[in-house]
């Protein structure tokens, strides 16, 4: 028989071993652990302190409050955190022949084989796994001519070395002119020109074209037609008048994924030769006077 004292002193152990318990932090591979479980991978921890991000790095840790787990990551913020300063961030996911209802609303596989067919991420919404949509950075660049360059007479001129003001997508060539689809898709191209003062024929036209290099081929073009220039006959009381020709044009085209796309000019506007683009002098100075007169602008739908 024990008596009252060794009562009272097997209950007090008994509180006090329950009270050890409820407390306890439980360390793997580490004598200093962070949370109410831890597992320390590479065994790189400091004995006393909080280790540094870069020895969490490697571990496994369950708050002891909230029970969030860390992978890499002492203070969970959600249910599970892996955002830790290793370059191995990354969620595995395997393909799962599951229901949607089966797997439950919230749920997330990766499949290759359900229709429509192909590598992608699906979410459950308890009756449906549906397609993750990422929506692609869409195209959309604006280029403007800050050089000089000689448009011919008679002759389609691609116009090449553009100053490139915004490209979204890197999908513009600023040397050779050329746009490349990035995707399959609808694509808005609008062109404004302006030729340097000239003596320009009666009747005379300019064509904008939108041209694959590629197959050769003129996928759209728009003119625009010019008159009452001097230029020094009879009709014109043998006087002469420099005129500016210039204008825009605005196409939408729906292109394959890689097709290329060039603005081209042709033009008859004098006899012979070549007139220059009106470009500005100083392209670093918004208000000179021939400034922003020759732009392209690509956008995709």
């Amino acid at each position: 028989m024990m008596n009252k004292g060794m009562h009272r002193i097997l209950l007090l152990s008994m509180f006090y071993g329950y009270g050890g318990l409820v407390s306890a932090q439980t360390g793997i591979g580490t004598s200093n652990p962070q949370g109410a479980f831890h597992v320390d991978g590479s065994k790189d921890n400091v004995a006393v302190g909080t280790p540094t991000a870069t020895q969490l790095a490697n571990d496994f840790i369950i708050n002891k409050t909230t029970g969030f787990i860390g992978v890499g990551v002492l203070n969970p913020q959600v249910k599970l955190d892996m955002r830790s300063v290793a370059t191995e961030n990354a969620l595995g996911l395997g393909v799962t022949t599951m229901t949607a209802a089966g797997a439950g609303a919230g749920a997330v596989r990766y499949d290759v084989i359900h229709a429509p067919v192909g590598a992608k991420i699906e979410v459950s919404d308890g009756s449906l796994w549906n397609k993750a949509y990422v929506a692609p950075q869409k195209a959309v660049v604006v280029v403007r001519k800050v050089s000089s360059q000689l448009i011919t007479q008679n002759s389609a001129t691609t116009i090449i070395n553009w100053n490139v003001i915004r490209d979204m997508s890197s999908s513009f060539n600023t040397t050779n002119g050329e746009f490349t689809a990035p995707r399959d898709g609808t694509y808005t191209f609008l062109l404004t020109f302006n030729f340097n003062s000239t003596v320009i024929n009666d009747g005379s036209r300019v064509e904008s074209q939108f041209y694959n290099p590629v197959s050769n081929t003129v996928l759209a073009s728009v003119y625009k037609t010019f008159g009452q220039s001097m230029t020094g006959t009879a009709d014109d009381a043998n006087s002469t008048r420099f005129t500016q020709a210039g204008g825009s044009s605005t196409v939408t085209l729906t292109l394959l994924a890689g097709t290329k796309v060039v603005a081209r000019l042709l033009h008859n506007l004098i006899t012979s030769g070549s007139v220059p683009l009106r470009v500005t002098t100083d392209s670093s100075d918004p208000a000179n006077p021939d400034d922003g007169f020759n732009n392209l602008t690509i956008i995709e739908h």
